[in-house]
């Protein structure tokens, strides 16, 4: 007698993880929601307005790189069945957008805490809540395709090497594996945008985590021993014709993030939570007029046949 396979388990995907409940899992403070995983280093909400800060940051990204992602896989994503995950899928921009330019392939998008709207997403399209911290729930040599970009506050410096290498492990042979990430500090920052990053580098600090990290993924993918043919490519200035939009949009971006922090960050630097709304405001007036710009970096690599 054959045993009984579930879709999700034929498709790789270890169906006890496919429950997109937050009961439980999920905090208010102030007003707004966040994940309440123990073992979790991300501090940013989980709710619709952090929704719609990650789409907006989704349009950022797709107009300082001019497109939305770098590896050669267009050719594989074209491909009756292939197979992407994107991790830390967030609001689903990136992934929507994907599966509605790719629909022959299947795309699974993982969170800690999603916040996709089920309205609007595609039918070659799944979302799994799961932690990449931990053991990814799915098969070995799954995916065609893994990407994952700024998660810089979700992954502590010293879990790197072992997300990379649970991102290869449900990579196939022959996929590719990219990552994106930027610059915490700004390029060009005022005394306001100073005394914000100083707090908010603390935090990383308390938490483990390393605001460098865009400059390391190139010697991650190097160092492991089943990638090669890695590439990696730079933004240190902002050069898009529509610069003065994108940071306008960057610096918006930047506030909203920070005034969710306002409650921790206020304590931290001593500041009434009015002091702080007014720092708040003049970051946001020196990243517009120093035109500052916060570096990123995208790498992949190819995982050995």
């Amino acid at each position: 007698m054959g045993s009984k396979i579930s879709k999700n388990q034929s498709n790789g995907v270890n169906s006890a993880s496919d429950n997109l409940s937050n009961e439980g899992t999920s905090k208010f403070e102030d007003g707004r929601k966040y994940h309440n995983v123990k073992n979790s280093t991300y501090f940013l909400p989980s709710d619709n307005e952090e929704a719609d800060r990650l789409h907006l940051q989704h349009y950022i990204l797709k107009n300082v790189w001019q497109s939305i992602f770098s590896a050669p896989v267009d050719h594989l994503l074209k491909q009756e069945g292939a197979k992407v995950l994107d991790a830390g899928t967030g609001a689903g921009s990136w992934l929507f957008e994907m599966a509605t330019d790719y629909p022959k392939a299947k795309f699974i998008g993982i969170d800690i805490a999603p916040i996709q709207s089920s309205h609007i997403k595609p039918s070659n399209v799944e979302i799994i809540k799961g932690n990449i911290l931990e053991r990814l729930p799915f098969n070995d040599n799954t995916f065609d395709y893994v990407f994952q970009r700024t998660l810089y506050v979700g992954i502590p410096e010293n879990k790197w090497p072992s997300v990379i290498n649970e991102f290869v492990r449900v990579l196939k042979p022959g996929g590719y594996l990219e990552l994106l990430e930027a610059d915490f500090k700004s390029s060009t920052m005022g005394p306001a945008t100073t005394k914000v990053t100083d707090a908010i580098l603390v935090m990383f600090r308390e938490h483990g985590l390393d605001p460098d990290v865009c400059y390391k993924l190139q010697n991650y993918l190097e160092e492991h021993k089943q990638l090669h043919d890695v590439h990696c490519e730079k933004k240190e200035k902002l050069d898009a014709k529509n610069a003065e939009e994108l940071r306008k949009l960057s610096s918006e971006n930047y506030t909203t993030a920070m005034m969710t922090l306002k409650p921790k960050l206020a304590s931290m630097m001593e500041v009434s939570h009015d002091e702080y709304d007014d720092l708040i405001k003049k970051m946001g007036e020196e990243l517009i007029n120093l035109k500052s710009f916060n570096p990123q970096v995208r790498a992949y690599a190819r995982k050995k046949l």
